[in-house]
């Protein structure tokens, strides 16, 4: 999962929030903007938590890859 790639996903689907995913996710607050607004690298941790909820909006990731 790469930045790139998150930030195509929310852009190809409007209405998703980000942070209504972060929420999801049980990310803390705004965790999420902040990856995608400074393009931090995405850990394994956050990916794990971040890939059940990305797949459930058909999101097809390789959660092995952090980037």
């Amino acid at each position: 999962m790469t930045i790139e790639e998150l930030k195509k996903f929310f852009e190809e689907r409007p209405a998703l929030s980000v942070r209504g995913v972060n929420d999801d996710a049980g990310l803390s607050d705004n965790y999420l903007n902040k990856i995608l607004r400074n393009n931090q690298k995405i850990s394994k941790k956050t990916i794990d938590k971040l890939d059940p909820i990305l797949r459930k909006y058909g999101y097809q990731c390789n959660k092995n890859t952090p980037k």
